[in-house]
């Protein structure tokens, strides 16, 4: 991109003077044709002008771009890479995901679970295994059926939102992410993004102890772990609150 620019600017090298005798001759970058018989890395510039020609509309809007990225603080890779990168769709949980108060075991399997990637058993499908729920035995193990459609993941849900007084349905773990979307920085705002961490990494803990210990604790014990962690990732965040009270 920038060798572009360079050859647009009819810059001082010896390789851009090569170009403009070799190539361009009469002629300009934004107007010379495309040879079959031209190099590689020349037919890769020519692909490279008609597309910002193709996107900005014509020879003047490129260069204005271009000039654009001279005149910023930022490098002008820079701005070329941000302009040519692949820009995926903004995910609508990376701020639950990278909550700073989280424990990073429970952002991780949280991350997981909300890409779908936790090794449930309706994913096992080379494995023959019973695939049904762990919890309830009464259907498919699954991301959606563990969270929290599973009448002992929902039990140990509403508890908590009762704890949290949450008075949104959030039957689902999208749902919940949704509800648990607050803006801010205060402690009630981080905690209750804290709190859906929590819960996913107990119900996913449970889980495989259940399997591989065959061994299982009744929802209660699971939320009273719940709590202990809450107050004990809240207290360690305390030092915090004055600052995050002044802001």
């Amino acid at each position: 991109m920038k060798q572009l620019w360079n050859i647009h600017l009819k810059a001082d090298s010896i390789w851009i003077k090569w170009v403009h005798h070799f190539y361009l001759q009469d002629t300009n970058i934004w107007t010379v044709p495309l040879q079959q018989t031209s190099s590689p890395i020349w037919k890769s510039f020519i692909k490279l002008r008609d597309r910002l020609l193709d996107d900005c509309g014509g020879q003047l809007a490129v260069i204005s771009l271009l000039q654009s990225w001279v005149n910023t603080t930022k490098p002008f890779s820079a701005n070329a890479y941000e302009y040519l990168r692949t820009k995926g769709i903004p995910i609508s949980w990376v701020n639950m995901v990278c909550e700073s108060w989280c424990l990073p075991r429970h952002s991780f399997i949280l991350w997981l679970a909300l890409l779908k990637r936790l090794r449930t058993r309706d994913r096992l499908y080379f494995v023959d295994i019973d695939v049904s729920c762990v919890f309830c035995q009464d259907h498919e193990e699954s991301h959606n059926h563990l969270f929290f459609a599973c009448s002992w993941t929902s039990l140990l849900w509403m508890k908590v939102k009762s704890w949290l007084r949450l008075s949104k349905g959030m039957t689902t773990i999208n749902s919940a992410v949704w509800g648990l979307y607050l803006k801010g920085k205060t402690a009630v705002t981080r905690m209750k993004k804290v709190s859906l961490s929590i819960v996913v990494y107990l119900i996913w803990e449970e889980r495989n102890r259940k399997v591989f210990k065959n061994s299982c604790s009744l929802v209660e014990p699971i939320f009273r772990r719940f709590q202990v962690l809450f107050h004990m990732i809240l207290r360690f965040h305390q030092r915090d609150l004055p600052i995050l009270n002044a802001n």
